[in-house]
């Protein structure tokens, strides 16, 4: 690793900046105060007002994320802006942070649309109802937002039917933030030489051109189809991808142009652009 990060500075990767990377106790630091203002938050819900103590999580909670981005003690920044700074092990990683809100979101939305339909089937509330509960909750809160709480607008009177527009939202947010785990592909590597293998098990696979027809990549994965009898298709992650030397991003355009490249000087026809590509053998 060390002697990737010093070919890299010196001949792949542009120079080092004083730029540092967010380190990666000071990631779980900031997991463990969200959770523990999640895990206070679900303990008093039964409350319409937040404790003291979940207003004191809270704000150790946002005070440690903005120390984290102020003040990141990871090590140097390093840019993978061009093909030729794509060397090292690259795999796929999923964003659990919005993977958590969007559940959250959703698991309100779900609750919310849950209690519409139980009390419009029993009749503890008519469609006319359940439309003024949702205006009432809404024109509360926005009116709250406006005056930053000096209104208080009563909103733990109504039944909170508004909560059901969450379900939207936060299954729009776990589905997309889940792409990259449910379709995370293979891990790959990049050697000093410019050779590329991916990872089966604990075995590294050279990766070679000649036993494939054909490549697409759509931003998402890179899909290799092999010739007829010449094995299984490969998929390489595309969408959030970073390095695992230097903890730096691979943008999918990046990644595109590095195999666009690579397929077009091993005699395949490619086209596309930005990050798709599509290439067939001649």
């Amino acid at each position: 690793m060390s002697r990737l990060r010093d070919v890299a500075q010196t001949q792949f990767c542009p120079q080092d900046t004083s730029e540092r990377r967010v380190a990666g106790w000071q990631r779980a630091l900031r997991w463990v105060a969200w959770l523990t203002f999640l895990g206070l938050a679900i303990k008093n819900s039964q409350s319409v007002y937040f404790s003291p103590l979940e207003w004191l999580a809270l704000a150790a909670a946002i005070g440690i994320s903005v120390w984290c981005l102020a003040k990141p003690l990871g090590g140097p920044t390093v840019e993978l802006t061009e093909p030729t700074h794509v060397r090292g092990e690259f795999v796929s990683r999923t964003n659990w942070g919005l993977v958590l809100l969007g559940a959250i979101l959703t698991v309100g939305g779900i609750g919310a649309t849950g209690a519409i339909a139980y009390d419009l089937s029993t009749g503890r509330a008519t469609v006319g109802e359940v439309l003024n509960d949702i205006g009432i909750f809404i024109e509360g809160w926005v009116a709250e937002l406006i005056t930053g709480g000096a209104y208080d607008a009563e909103l733990e009177k109504t039944h909170a039917y508004a909560l059901f527009l969450l379900l939207i939202p936060g299954a729009l947010l776990v589905w997309f933030t889940l792409i990259p785990f449910v379709k995370g592909g293979q891990h790959w590597r990049v050697d000093l030489d410019g050779s590329v293998s991916w990872r089966r098990e604990n075995m590294w696979i050279p990766l070679l051109e000649c036993e494939f027809a054909s490549v697409k990549a759509d931003g998402t994965t890179i899909v290799f189809t092999p010739s007829e009898g010449m094995g299984a298709r490969l998929v390489l992650p595309q969408l959030r991808v970073f390095s695992r030397e230097f903890g730096s991003r691979l943008r999918s355009k990046v990644s595109a142009e590095f195999f666009r490249q690579r397929l077009e000087d091993r005699g395949f026809t490619v086209a596309g652009q930005g990050d798709s590509l599509s290439a067939l053998r001649t």
